[in-house]
């Protein structure tokens, strides 16, 4: 019934748009045109007026009606989370002036983790025409439509969204008589109609008597709104603020409202990118109905003792809720994440090392599970160590500890351990060898524990495809979420190790044990020094080349310590060289302290070499560029991050990337998130990451390209050109 009931209005619709449309058609012959259309990717567009003529002294409406496809949605003037707002240019040639859009009530659109402010149906967005009193020179006017004619253009741009964002453009025009006197025309119903939907500041005469204050604390903005007769009207249960600005508020939070006898009390979390620069901000208050502007000053003492403690039993409302059906889609994106993670340089030495221990059958079920539980245990804590950390005010991301020299510093001892290991530098018996046995090739439950443990350690500097988005969710979402997906991504890395551990068909196609497995141990040990090597780089863009050079020295006397103790005679003598191994870590740790890092090597990465007019990151900077409209490529890199460099050398050191980041019109701006950066960890969590590395395509003010995380030369170079034709073509 509904199907049919809407089949019948849309040809009702339709015949009525054709039967309006041959009306103006004979009006379009007398030369002058009251409506005008354009189209783009899943919406409709048209430029049109109230009345059939302009009146001289007489304020009037034209408008531009947007429709958009159905669960297709265009823009608020604050778009919320993301999008952008219509823009509408109007010129004519005549004397006229034009009023500012008058926008309907918009609704709370929500989209994944994310909310938009905007419209799901068709919707007009109204413009008053000021015509002076003396626009004709002689005064003289006359009924005739070929007299007087004024044409009145209008550049038009939209963004219409669903799940993806199709920006679009037109350039429409209408011509209208100037005459003493107007009739409506076909589309006046329409004006009417959208009259109703308008906040009540444009429709009431007497401005709204609303008295509102705010306060902006660490976490929270609270507002007080005081009760009028001219907010009576709207319903309490259903009420909703919308600011003008898109910085101040978490747009996705709840809103908190308490209501005391005569005011209203909005405790709102505040938006990560708002600077707290604001004397006076502008809200919509509406209820989906009915709406009223106002605006609200800033007051430092707004907040009673009563309200103070309800906006501290409430600092977790700006954690994001996520539906059944979302955590489903983002758990299924962090196990494909944790897959392809077993396929990232970072994670390869670890992986070879245990390929040893699966030659050995396991004699029980828990042996064979072992690895599981091991990876299983690690990122669990990593989500614990995370979820503790935010909870203290800490803003972290993925592989947040690679940022400190201390973890660094003692991964590079721990993989020169592990490489003496395999080369059988320590000897059987000795207790350290027994150690290192345990952690990389022991038969023993515990040793695949270790393994599992060492490899997600390993793995935390690295970022998978599908993996980011799901752990930009769990980062910023309620502590359950954070551990459903990182547990979803554990399954997913430490699936395939366990498929060949516990299924006997996968481990028969493992070669048998043998001599050859000594020498497959001593080449194992090269990567593991090769690991060494990209940690040492990574501390020379931390501390300096000075600390640099001190952990190497360390390193080499902890190799000779562990050497000597492998070759002592005595257990005196052995338990002599494994203290003093165990001191020369303390070595690099303590003196690097001291040093003054002058950071001059960290300039010198291969992100900031692959292109000589790289400019630093910060917000103001990008800010600039997008707002002069130039096409700008931000890559968020970090020293420690073996994709970001992967990409580095494959994609954009190419030539066919480099010729086109030279050129004068694209600035190349790089984030080095090396070491801890809050303004970095800003702009990822815009974009819902957690970690590097992000690739960002700007054409100017236009429009966003977020590309892959693995690249090729021609995605990058795609990606440029597409941004230089979208600003030619404005």
């Amino acid at each position: 019934m509904n199907m049919k009931f809407y089949l019948y209005t849309k040809l009702l619709v339709i015949s009525l748009f054709l039967l309006a449309m041959s009306f103006f058609s004979v009006a379009q012959s007398n030369g002058f045109r009251i409506s005008d259309t354009g189209e783009g990717p899943h919406i409709q567009v048209a430029l049109m007026s109230e009345q059939n003529a302009l009146v001289p002294g007489r304020p009037q409406l034209i408008g531009v009606y947007l429709q958009p496809d159905p669960q297709w949605h265009t823009y608020w003037r604050n778009p919320g989370d993301s999008g952008e707002a219509p823009s509408i240019e109007l010129s004519s040639t005549a004397k006229i002036s034009f009023g500012d859009i008058q926008w309907p009530i918009p609704k709370a659109i929500p989209v994944a983790h994310l909310v938009n402010y905007g419209y799901e149906a068709d919707n007009l967005l109204m413009i008053e025409v000021f015509v002076p009193q003396d626009i004709v020179p002689d005064g003289t006017l006359t009924e005739s439509a070929e007299d007087n004619l004024v044409t009145i253009n209008g550049d038009l741009s939209w963004l219409v969204c669903k799940e993806d964002c199709i920006p679009g453009d037109a350039q429409l025009s209408i011509t209208l008589p100037i005459a003493s006197e107007s009739r409506p025309s076909a589309y006046a119903a329409l004006f009417e109609d959208t009259k109703s939907l308008l906040p009540d500041s444009y429709t009431n005469p007497e401005p709204a008597d609303v008295n509102a204050k705010f306060e902006i604390n660490d976490t929270h903005i609270v507002l007080e709104v005081e009760k009028s007769q001219s907010l009576g009207e709207l319903n309490l249960s259903k009420l909703t603020l919308f600011p003008f600005r898109s910085d101040v508020i978490k747009h996705a939070a709840e809103q908190r409202l308490i209501e005391s006898d005569d005011a209203w009390q909005f405790i709102i979390p505040k938006s990560p990118y708002f600077n707290g620069e604001a004397e006076n901000l502008a809200w919509l208050l509406s209820d989906g109905q009915k709406g009223i502007y106002f605006d609200a000053s800033i007051n430092s003492t707004l907040v009673s003792n009563d309200m103070s403690a309800a906006y501290s039993a409430d600092r977790n409302l700006d954690k994001p809720s996520i539906d059944a059906p979302s955590l489903l889609i983002y758990a299924l994106m962090a196990f494909a994440g944790g897959l392809i993670l077993n396929l990232m340089p970072c994670v390869l030495p670890v992986l070879s090392i245990k390929a040893i221990s699966l030659t050995r059958t396991a004699p029980s079920f828990f042996h064979k599970s072992a690895y599981f539980f091991g990876v299983l245990a690690c990122f669990n804590a990593f989500a614990l160590i995370i979820i503790i950390l935010q909870s203290t005010g800490e803003q972290i991301g993925w592989g947040f500890h690679m940022q400190s020299p201390l973890v660094v510093t003692l991964l590079a001892f721990l993989f020169t351990f592990i490489g003496l290991v395999l080369l059988d530098v320590i000897q059987v018996g000795n207790r350290m060898s027994n150690i290192g046995n345990s952690l990389v090739s022991g038969e023993r439950a515990s040793a695949h524990f270790a393994t599992g443990v060492l490899a997600v350690i390993v793995a935390s500097p690295c970022t998978a495809p599908f993996m980011a988005a799901a752990l930009g969710i769990a980062l910023i979402s309620e502590p359950y979420v954070t551990f459903i997906l990182f547990n979803a991504l554990a399954i997913g890395f430490a699936l395939p190790i366990t498929l060949l551990f516990i299924s006997s068909r996968m481990s028969a196609l493992l070669p048998k044990p043998g001599a050859w497995m000594t020498t497959f141990k001593h080449v194992l040990a090269f990567p593991m020094f090769a690991s060494v090597a990209w940690l040492a780089w990574v501390y020379v863009g931390q501390k300096g080349a000075p600390a640099q050079f001190l952990l190497l020295i360390s390193l080499l006397i902890f190799s000779l310590f562990i050497w000597l103790s492998g070759h002592a005679k005595g257990q005196g003598a052995r338990f002599t060289f494994n203290i003093l191994a165990l001191l020369s870590i303390i070595l690099p740790i303590s003196a690097s302290s001291l040093m003054v890092n002058t950071n001059e090597y960290a300039s010198t990465s291969d992100s900031q070499s692959v292109a000589k007019n790289h400019v630093d990151y910060s917000e103001e900077k990008l800010n600039a560029l997008k707002a002069s409209q130039q096409v700008v490529f931000v890559n968020m890199t970090a020293d420690w991050c073996i994709t970001c460099k992967v990409n580095e050398q494959v994609a954009l050191s190419s030539e066919q990337v480099q010729s086109l980041l030279k050129e004068e019109d694209v600035h190349y701006v790089i984030g080095d998130w090396t070491n801890k950066n809050q303004e970095i960890l800003r702009y990822l969590k815009q974009y819902k990451r957690a970690g590097v590395p992000l690739y960002v395509v700007y054409s100017g003010t236009q429009n966003v390209n977020v590309l892959p995380q693995i690249l090729t030369p021609d995605l990058v170079s795609k990606a440029i050109i597409n941004a230089k034709e979208e600003l030619k073509n404005d």
